[in-house]
């Protein structure tokens, strides 16, 4: 007679499944429209890029993480850098949301060196019906994948599951403007161009429009204002870029930059990003902080794979060498300050 193993920690798994099932909230989020809640805050940080919404983050995953500042200790950050590390790169977009001023958020950052956007001054919690820590799972569809009231309650294996057929974000988050409003037909390529990033390609069907001209009149009034939109965009791009600089966060402003540059050096809108870039290469400061962040980076890594102890000579090491970078700082406050643990 064949004798039955169970497989060991089957129970554990089992009563762990029943105790989430229990947990989970059992409100109807979708509206009459089948729309889910929008996603909006006052002020975004850690984000160069248009407001991100549901709308355009289509075609990702996307991860709310809601919390408060009052105390970061529970809002699993370390976690979240780790999703964030092992995710983004397969298109996951983390969103941290917070009712807390910009102010408050700007201090948490001191400390927490959160890679990811955090939207401040932000209502969304009780419009998802969460509480004041919570996540919620987005599968690149647009449709809620899973939702837990705590603050650490994603498990990889539902982030590998929501992130397959999501599309990474890469240089196009920097440049992508989307346009919800009716345009006539006219401008459509102009639109989609837009919404994949494409500026320049955008920019040349606007143009085209407006040289040609003609009795369409509507057509040419909406291409006016897309070009508009266009420069207001890229105006703001610019500050975020410039607000990144200040705060130390080189790599983000450098990623941006070099990516405006590669879609818009022909065109006269670059110009700003292209003289940027050229200023940014000759700058020590910054260069010193894109090789610290580089090596920090690494540490990072080697941390999440080998543990503290293994790397507590090389975090001093870093902070020695590089004293005067955003690094430092966050590899000294953090990492080394173990606000991790």
């Amino acid at each position: 007679m064949t004798k039955s193993v169970q497989r060991p920690g089957l129970r554990a798994r089992c009563l762990a499944l029943a105790l989430l099932l229990v947990s989970l909230p059992t409100v109807q989020l979708r509206a009459a429209d089948g729309e889910l809640p929008p996603v909006r805050a006052a002020e975004w940080t850690n984000w160069i890029g248009e407001e991100p919404t549901l709308a355009s983050l289509k075609g990702r995953a996307v991860l709310l993480h809601f919390f408060v500042c009052e105390k970061p200790e529970k809002a699993n950050w370390l976690g979240m850098i780790r999703f964030h590390r092992d995710f983004a790169d397969r298109g996951l977009v983390i969103l941290a949301v917070t009712p807390d001023s910009a102010g408050a958020v700007k201090q948490l950052l001191h400390t927490y060196p959160l890679p990811f956007a955090i939207g401040a001054g932000s209502d969304m919690a009780s419009q998802w019906n969460m509480g004041k820590y919570g996540q919620v799972l987005i599968d690149h569809q647009g449709e809620e994948f899973y939702r837990v009231g705590a603050s650490n309650g994603v498990w990889n294996g539902k982030l590998r599951k929501s992130v397959n057929g999501s599309r990474p974000v890469g240089g196009a988050a920097h440049r992508q403007l989307t346009i919800t409003n009716d345009v006539p037909r006219g401008a459509k390529r102009a639109v989609e161009a837009l919404s994949e990033g494409q500026l320049a390609k955008a920019l040349g069907y606007l143009e085209a429009i407006l040289a040609k001209g003609g009795s369409d009149g509507e057509l040419i009034d909406a291409a006016q204002q897309l070009l508009d939109q266009t420069t207001t965009h890229l105006k703001q791009r610019q500050e975020q870029i410039e607000r990144s600089l200040a705060s130390g966060e080189a790599v983000r402003a450098q990623a941006a930059v070099d990516a405006l540059v590669k879609d818009l050096k022909r065109h006269p809108l670059g110009k700003p990003f292209v003289d940027l870039a050229s200023s940014l290469k000759d700058d020590e400061a910054h260069q010193l902080e894109l090789e610290a962040a580089e090596v920090y980076d690494r540490l990072v890594e080697s941390f999440f794979r080998m543990g503290y102890e293994k790397n507590e000579k090389r975090f001093k090491t870093l902070v020695s060498d590089f004293p005067t970078t955003r690094a430092a700082e966050k590899m000294q406050d953090y990492w080394l300050g173990m606000r991790w643990k």
